[in-house]
C-alpha cells in the first residue's frame, strides 16, 4: 500500500486486495501462536513488504499509537480486564507493544477518504471521555454501558458517512482479531464472556476507529474543505 499522503490514484490492489492480504496474513501469524520474538519479525516482515512507503507524519503516527495504547493494555492487564498468555514486558508480549499502531496505519491505508475539518477541541474532549472507562471501570457489563455511552455521544457530534464506515470497519477488524487472539490462546478475557470475547471489544474498537478518523486522519493528510 501506497503511503496515504500519495498522490498515485488507487487501484483494486492498492484499495483493498493489498489491505486484505496485510490482515488476513497478520491473524494468520497470531493465530500460530509461536515465541514473542518470531511472531514480532514476521510481523515487521509482512508489514514491511505491504506497507512499504511511510510518510514522516504515519510515522509518527504508528509511534505516538504504539506508545498510547501499550499504556493502556497495561492499565487493563492489571486490572484483570484480560490477560496474556506470554507476558514478556508489563504483562505484554513483545509484539502487542506495536499492534495498535499497526491496526491504525491499516484501517488509514485501507480507507483513507477525505479527511475531515478538525474539530479538534471537541473530538479531543469526547477521545478522552471515551478513553476513561477502560482505564477505570473493571466490570465487563460496566465498562460495555460506559464505553458504549461515550460512544454513543461521540457519535451524536459525529456522524457523516465516513465516521460511520471507520467505526464499522474497525469493529469487524476488532472482531477478526479478537476472536483469532482468544480461540489461538494468545489472551482471555476475564469472567469466561460467551465465545470468549467480552462484548465491549465491540464499542472499544468502534470509537478507535471514529477517532482514528477524526484526530488522526487530520494530521497525515489535509483536511477538505
Amino acid at each position: 500500500m501506497d503511503s496515504i499522503a500519495s498522490e498515485r490514484p488507487r487501484t483494486v490492489a492498492t484499495g483493498w486486495l493489498i489491505p486484505a492480504v496485510q490482515l488476513s496474513t497478520t491473524l494468520l501469524i497470531l493465530a500460530l501462536n509461536t515465541t514473542s520474538a518470531l511472531t514480532l519479525l514476521a510481523f515487521v516482515a509482512v508489514w514491511a513488504l505491504t506497507f512499504r512507503h511511510w510518510s514522516l507524519q504515519e510515522s509518527v503516527c504508528f509511534l505516538a499509537v504504539c506508545a498510547l495504547f501499550s499504556v493502556m493494555d497495561i492499565l487493563a492487564v492489571r486490572q484483570r480486564l484480560f490477560t496474556f498468555s506470554r507476558a514478556d514486558i508489563g504483562g505484554l508480549p513483545l509484539w502487542e507493544y506495536f499492534m495498535w499502531g499497526f491496526y491504525v496505519l491499516h484501517m488509514l491505508r485501507a480507507l483513507r477518504g477525505p479527511a475531515p475539518m478538525p474539530r479538534r477541541r471537541l473530538a479531543v474532549l469526547l477521545a478522552i471521555l471515551f478513553a476513561l472507562p477502560f482505564a477505570t471501570v473493571t466490570d465487563s457489563s460496566a465498562l460495555l454501558i460506559t464505553s458504549g455511552s461515550a460512544l454513543a455521544l461521540a457519535l451524536f457530534f459525529f456522524h457523516q458517512a465516513q465516521d460511520i464506515r471507520y467505526a464499522a470497519y474497525a469493529v469487524l477488524v476488532g472482531a477478526a482479531v479478537e476472536y483469532t487472539g482468544v480461540w489461538s490462546g494468545q489472551w482471555a478475557y476475564a469472567g469466561e464472556p460467551t465465545g470468549g470475547v467480552a462484548l465491549w471489544f465491540i464499542t472499544m474498537w468502534g470509537g478507535i476507529g471514529l477517532f482514528t478518523r477524526r484526530l488522526l486522519l487530520p494530521l497525515v493528510v489535509r483536511p477538505s474543505g
